[in-house]
């Protein structure tokens, strides 16, 4: 053996060259070189042919969209353009997909005797089957849905003409059904009025809108954002049996909504201080200004119970399964009580749409109704005044609710002479801010109200709430897409498209052939992303800021009592407005996850009345709609379809994935709510790309689809140049100082976190519009015989 030392230094100069695979000549090693250069030129080429390209559409792009799109990773760099520029560039609004054809096989009438039938089998079932207890979060959950009478009666036209498809189509129902049976024509009264354009002549010259929507689109005046009609389909609807029975897998069961939220959902919190609670608060009485779901009811409007042991259901009870591994099995919970949406009647004899019974243009509907009954109901009648409820202190508040079956008022606090409110719409109690908002926005019109009619006492009552009622819609359409989009959605995405507010002049690119019509995927799944905004604790603050208290959010829920008490209004929303929102994810505070509409007097009840869980609610109502998953709105927005799991990697949480994996067997089973929380956001918003793209669709169609927007020219309706000039000084910041009980100081834009450059200033310094504008002065002509009053406006 030799010895270490030999070893070593026969390594060290070791002169064999190492066995190349390509030889060891001096040709051979040429060749190398002439490869590897070769090699390098061709990634040279391709880097350089991509950067051409990108360049190519950046440079469409305005540098705040560069901005925008830029980030600390290069990873979401190049996500972020990609998606950004597919938003960019896509021609909106979408064309929606869903073409239905018909055809009259001339046996319309013997369909409808069958769905009669269908009808009076489900009233047959529910009439012995059980009703939720009064005192239940459940109750309190479907009240809050705040289903009308009217609906509930147009629901039963709904179920009729679904038994009449079933009835039809029978085996030869197809998930793909394009081609639907209509009848020759309408004997229905009420199917010929919202199917047949001809039963409503319009008046284009009118000077305010109906409540209900109706005409404001003339050529389409039954139908385009009108309330009490069926929500848009953008996708052709995915019922398991092509009629309506929820959304499935392909083959069987989706996992339960349940096991999402708790696998998916989870809870975990991270604030986002750029913003505050006050995006949520907006967002939610925006959201109640444009969607009204109706839910199934019985015949006589009681509610549905679906969780009773050996009781037979209501055909739509739709309740979401827990599983044995689930915290609520320690109770003995199996289900969460659940109930469909109610169908909406419909032209055609095709797949179940569900109802919205609120107009879909942003107009003051949540202060006002969408019917004139429900205005009247609301007004003194007197000097264009709403109803208000003074207190001891001379406050005012919301007129009073004195109906016990409200799921809202209770025998405790009637005892103190604290009741629940009124409001334009039914849910205006559903949570302490929500309630505080509806109060601001009534005192508002009362403010506007009084300002009008004391510059012009020789208006009548109606010309003054009609006046208000105009100005309302029109601040509440300022206020939503000068504050609100913008943090949704970025201002290069809403300046590229004309969302922002012109500065000065008229907008006047309205287009009646774009249906504004609220869809179904806005309603049932993408708006509803602003749950995941909302902290588990909020802030309430007194005049000293110092000394906060805070309060779990399900304290909030059904609990407007502390109004009564001066000040509180106050502490409610600069709590809102000094709470920062939770980061834009997928995961939920389990304050909605776990005690929805809880009440803690309740918790040692036996038994014990559980709360709910919202993400399972809004998974379940999705596939109750017939929501197609996740990846096929996706592929509608114009990005690329994912086929597989592995495809979702660069647009998804890791961790989100990951749990997304473990419970759904195929992508395109997931969810559309779980797969559009789980995208990673876009640079400029708090979004992910999804989301953006059906959110920006539907806003897109509301101003641009809304004759009575508030900056178009046409005469009559039109604001005069001068008096939009002071609409655009419109902020939420103002319309709440005008209308709080002492506030003196506030930030100038509420929906931002305090910064150093969003600090809070007096309230005098902000900006006030001058209602003076609206003066109508009377002028004397003089003529040879008489003299002629004629009125003109000041502003010209």
């Amino acid at each position: 053996m030799p010895d270490q030392e030999s070893i070593e230094t026969t390594r060290l100069l070791h002169t064999h060259q190492p066995p190349y695979v390509f030889g060891s000549s001096l040709a051979r090693k040429r060749r190398v070189r002439q490869f590897q250069c070769c090699l390098w030129s061709i990634l040279l080429v391709g880097f350089l042919a991509s950067l051409v390209i990108t360049i190519a559409y950046t440079t469409n792009l305005p540098v705040d969209a560069e901005k925008e799109t830029a980030s600390t990773s290069n990873e979401t760099d190049l996500i972020s353009v990609d998606t950004f520029i597919t938003l960019f560039n896509n021609t909106w609004p979408l064309e929606d997909q869903v073409e239905m054809k018909t055809n009259d096989r001339g046996n319309w009438d013997h369909a409808m005797q069958e769905g009669e039938m269908f009808l009076e089998s489900k009233d047959s079932i529910e009439k012995n089957a059980s009703s939720l207890p009064i005192d239940s979060p459940s109750y309190r959950h479907q009240r809050v849905m705040g289903t009308s009478d009217k609906a509930r009666e147009l629901s039963r036209k709904g179920y009729q003409l679904e038994g009449a498809a079933r009835f039809l189509y029978g085996s030869n129902q197809t998930k793909s059904r394009k081609e639907f049976t209509c009848p020759a024509n309408y004997s229905d009264p009420f199917l010929r009025e919202m199917c047949s354009n001809e039963t409503t002549t319009c008046n284009g010259l009118l000077m305010y809108r109906s409540y209900n929507g109706t005409c404001n689109n003339i050529k389409y005046p039954n139908t385009y954002g009108v309330a009490y009609r069926p929500f848009r389909r953008a996708i052709q609807p995915d019922y398991a049996d092509g009629i309506s029975k929820p959304r499935e897998s392909k083959n069987g069961p989706l996992p339960s909504a349940r096991t999402i939220s708790l696998e998916v959902h989870r809870t975990f919190h991270k604030d986002d201080v750029k913003f505050s609670v006050m995006v949520a608060v907006w967002g939610q009485f925006l959201d109640h200004d444009i969607t009204a779901t109706a839910l199934s009811q019985k015949k006589n409007g009681s509610s549905i119970s679906c969780c009773v042991k050996n009781e037979i259901s209501s055909p739509d009870c739709f309740p979401v399964i827990i599983s044995n591994a689930d915290p609520l099995s320690m109770y003995n919970v199996t289900c969460m009580e659940f109930v469909r949406s109610a169908p909406s009647p419909q032209c055609c004899l095709g797949p179940r749409e569900q109802m919205n019974q609120a107009s879909a243009f942003i107009d003051g509907s949540v202060v006002y109704g969408s019917d004139e009954s429900k205005a009247l109901s609301l007004r003194t009648m007197s000097k264009g005044l709403l109803k208000m409820y003074t207190t001891d202190d001379n406050r005012t508040l919301l007129p009073i609710s004195d109906d016990m079956t409200d799921g809202c008022n209770r025998e405790d606090e009637i005892s103190k002479g604290r009741y629940c409110f009124l409001s334009g719409d039914s849910r205006a109690n559903e949570n302490l801010h929500l309630t505080s908002m509806h109060l601001i926005w009534a005192r508002q019109h009362n403010f506007l109200a009084n300002n009008l009619s004391s510059s012009n006492p020789h208006w009548s009552d109606e010309r003054v709430f009609q006046e208000t009622r105009r100005i309302i819609a029109a601040q509440m359409q300022h206020i939503t897409y000068n504050e609100f989009l913008p943090i949704l959605l970025g201002k290069t995405l809403m300046k590229k498209h004309g969302l922002l507010p012109k500065s000065k002049g008229y907008f006047e690119k309205y287009n009646a052939s774009i249906d504004a019509s609220i869809s179904n995927e806005f309603a049932a799944a993408a708006f509803r992303f602003a749950h995941t905004l909302i902290p588990g604790l909020v802030k309430t603050l007194a005049s000293d800021t110092s000394n906060p208290e805070f309060i779990q959010m399900h304290k909030m829920l059904f609990n407007p009592f502390q109004l009564y008490q001066s000040g509180q209004l106050d502490s409610t929303i600069k709590g809102a407005m000094n709470t920062s929102i939770a980061a834009s994810d997928s995961y939920f505070t389990d304050e909605l996850k776990s005690h929805l509409f809880e009440r803690d007097s309740e918790q040692n009840v036996a038994p014990r009345k559980l709360g709910l869980d919202l993400v399972s609610l809004n998974i379940q109502r999705g596939r109750d709609h017939g929501l197609p998953g996740y990846v096929f709105w996706k592929e509608h927005c114009g990005f690329k379809r994912s086929r597989t799991f592995e495809d979702l990697e660069d647009i998804m949480e890791a961790f989100s994935l990951q749990n997304i994996k473990a419970v759904y067997r195929y992508v395109e089973d997931i969810d559309l709510y779980t797969g559009a929380l789980s995208e990673k956001p876009l640079k400029g918003s708090i979004l992910g790309p999804t989301l953006t793209c059906l959110i920006l669709d539907q806003f897109i169609r509301l101003k641009f689809g809304d004759r009575f927007w508030y900056e178009n020219p046409q005469p009559p309706y039109s604001f005069s140049i001068e008096q939009l000039d002071e609409i655009r000084k419109t902020t939420l910041a103002r319309v709440i100082c005008d209308n709080a009980d002492y506030l003196d100081t506030i930030q100038p834009q509420v929906m931002h976190g305090l910064t150093g450059k969003n600090e809070n200033i007096p309230c005098s310094n902000v900006s006030t519009p001058n209602w003076l504008l609206w003066k109508e002065n009377l002028h004397y002509v003089g003529f040879p015989t008489q003299r002629m009053n004629v009125r003109l406006l000041t502003s010209g």
